[in-house]
């Protein structure tokens, strides 16, 4: 068999064993979106570990920026942590203190079960549930695009451009369909296989790289520091994008507010988001390492994971082409799953629970699910066909988008509800968010037509601060 016949039949295996967990594993209506259900801290850990290892934001971002940036690019896990620190300590007692995740035992779902039910109950108001509801599932969407663009990519080792779009339906399908007949516990049970598969599978290519003696350099890892005036170890575009989307990505994220309300026990929840840091830190550090060694071992590599698995496939070595090569396209293609799948869930429960009865049925659940889909297809069409956005383009974007609403979402947090409920409070959140989000966009459109890659960057680190100032003056006026 050839190299591309064993890659192939791996791949196929992968996509097999996630759809017929899926249909197996039964689900009911009340366990679905797992309310009733205690997640421990190890469940927890894995399942946002595995959701943030995202084939595009850590495998692609990490090997590629990594060679320019060495390990200063870590700085990105790093403030991660912070914005983790930051929700244990200010916004975690809060929804204790609200009973965010306690349900109601006369309901499948809670009244706090959801971001945009919770956002509703403190605001008390539907408009800012609807707005932040949206805007949240905006983001989402816009990570199932990037992944599938990803996805769709290193599928080129097989197929001809033409028929990439079928790679991009048949990964869509199968991820939409396990996802839409096992909920998440199916999600979280698969997130624990790929999270261990690829980890050990990044741990034994940084190995067998190193048999090669690669003729690395301390500076390899740690380039001399570039002057202050232009950044601190980053440059200052990237250091505030990354800095300001991870310490506001942790409130923002849907999937993890459907892991706090399937743990419910809070204590078990900070030790997740942090046992979750810790997984993340090491795999992102893992591919950063991977991408210098490799590049160096194989300078003539395209810089691209397409460009590792196409030299991978091309090499001589048995050991590389025969075993390496399918293990590390099946990690990839797990990673893409896996965040697939934790982007999904969370929009399918929130179209449920903040726009409709939560009891609708698992059978409605795949029907939603399938929307989503056909949907999903076709904004893909539009973002990367129509509007013509290259790849890191888009992925500073969503960015912004899945972080625009935190502001709000923290403010409902830790806001004292009484002014909260204030008609002007409620008018100025909805204004604030959605000019920051038209903001974000507008930069990130100027950017990409202006083929200026910086001034993309610093669409969140504006939008947010824009948003931010608003929300502000909105609540001590309103105080």
């Amino acid at each position: 068999m050839t190299p591309f016949q064993i890659t192939f039949l791996g791949a196929l295996g992968v996509l097999l064993y996630f759809l017929v967990y899926g249909i197996l594993y039964k689900s009911d209506v009340e366990s679905y979106f797992n309310c009733n259900r205690q997640l421990n801290r190890m469940e927890f850990g894995s399942s946002f570990a595995a959701a943030s290892t995202s084939l595009a934001t850590v495998l692609f971002f990490f090997v590629t920026l990594g060679l320019e940036n060495g390990l200063y690019i870590l700085i990105s896990p790093l403030s991660y942590l912070v914005g983790i620190l930051i929700f244990n300590k200010y916004i975690l007692p809060k929804l204790q203190i609200y009973r965010y995740a306690e349900g109601n035992e006369t309901e499948q779902i809670s009244v706090g079960s959801t971001l945009g039910l919770f956002m509703e109950q403190r605001f008390g108001s539907k408009w800012v549930k609807i707005m932040i509801s949206l805007i949240t599932m905006l983001g989402i969407i816009s990570i199932l695009l990037i992944e599938l663009y990803v996805g769709v990519d290193i599928f080129n080792i097989f197929i001809k451009p033409q028929y990439r779009e079928i790679a991009l339906v048949l990964i869509a399908v199968v991820v939409f369909a396990y996802t839409g007949l096992g909920g998440l516990n199916t999600v979280v049970k698969t997130d624990r296989i790929q999270f261990g598969f690829m980890l050990l599978v990044a741990f034994g290519i940084v190995i067998w790289l190193c048999i090669f003696k690669p003729s690395v350099t301390f500076a390899d890892f740690f380039p001399a520091p570039i002057p202050l005036s232009e950044g601190l170890l980053l440059k200052w575009p990237l250091f505030f994008n990354m800095v300001i989307v991870n310490i506001l990505l942790i409130p923002s994220l849907l999937r993890n507010w459907q892991l706090i309300a399937a743990t419910r026990d809070y204590s078990e929840v900070g030790k997740g988001l942090m046992s979750g840091f810790v997984l993340t830190a090491v795999i992102s550090a893992l591919f950063v390492v991977l991408g210098i060694l490799f590049f160096n071992v194989f300078p003539q590599t395209e810089l691209s994971l397409n460009g590792i698995l196409s030299s991978m496939a091309a090499s001589n070595d048995k050991i590389v082409s025969m075993i390496l090569l399918p293990l590390l396209f099946m990690a990839c293609l797990m990673a893409l799953l896996s965040t697939v799948d934790s982007s999904l869930l969370p929009v399918v429960q929130s179209i449920s629970c903040d726009f409709g009865k939560a009891h609708i049925g698992r059978r409605r659940y795949l029907m939603i699910t399938g929307l989503l889909l056909v949907l999903t297809i076709g904004i893909y069409w539009i973002v990367f066909k129509l509007l013509k956005f290259e790849l890191i383009e888009w992925l500073y974007t969503i960015f912004s988008l899945v972080t625009i609403s935190s502001p709000a979402i923290i403010l409902g947090c830790i806001g004292n509800e009484t002014v909260l409920q204030k008609r002007g409070v409620r008018i100025g959140t909805i204004i604030a968010t959605v000019v920051g989000l038209i903001l974000a966009l507008l930069i990130s459109y100027i950017g990409n037509v202006m083929g200026n890659i910086w001034f993309i960057q610093l669409n969140t680190p504006i939008a947010a601060l824009i948003d931010s100032l608003i929300l502000f003056i909105v609540y001590k006026v309103n105080s």
